[in-house]
């Protein structure tokens, strides 16, 4: 079993999205940069879904009795808008201001909603739980992961 803590996975997967969003756009090729984004956009996904999975809903189980507003509802629709936005780039030229537009606005959301996690997210789940249990969400969140990379990839093939 994987002992990892939770928080740190998440911050590599962060700092991995932060670095590939850099590489892409520093990315002169238009081949290179597409295949570039859809390779992110593959990764994004699944780290959004098993964050979500595993992350938010073992939060909102731990916090069931919490205000409403500490919900990861607002985190739910960053995923979906950086997703949204991704999408686009993949029918825009790479290089074009509209391209550059979006990539900037991207790397915005993704940075602002990484803050948000590591400021808010890692201290909730440091009161809810406690060591074991955070390595414990880390092997679920690695299998989580290890399950939709293989359907990612069956879905390309």
């Amino acid at each position: 079993m994987n002992d990892t803590d939770i928080r740190d996975l998440l911050r590599q997967d962060h700092e991995n999205t932060l670095a590939d969003l850099e590489a892409l756009r520093l990315e002169e090729d238009s081949r290179g940069a597409l295949q570039m984004l859809d390779k992110m956009r593959r990764s994004w996904v699944i780290h959004a879904l098993a964050e979500e999975t595993v992350v938010y809903r073992a939060l909102e189980g731990a916090e069931a009795h919490a205000d409403p507003k500490t919900q990861a509802d607002e985190r739910f629709i960053e995923h979906e808008l950086v997703e949204g936005l991704f999408e686009k780039l993949t029918r825009s030229r790479p290089g074009t201001l509209e391209w550059t537009a979006r990539l900037n606005v991207a790397r915005e959301l993704i940075a602002r909603h990484i803050e948000s996690e590591h400021e808010d997210m890692f201290n909730r789940l440091s009161r809810n739980f406690e060591g074991a249990a955070l390595r414990e969400m880390g092997h679920r969140f690695s299998l989580a992961r290890e399950k939709l990379q293989m359907l990612e990839d069956a879905k390309a093939a």
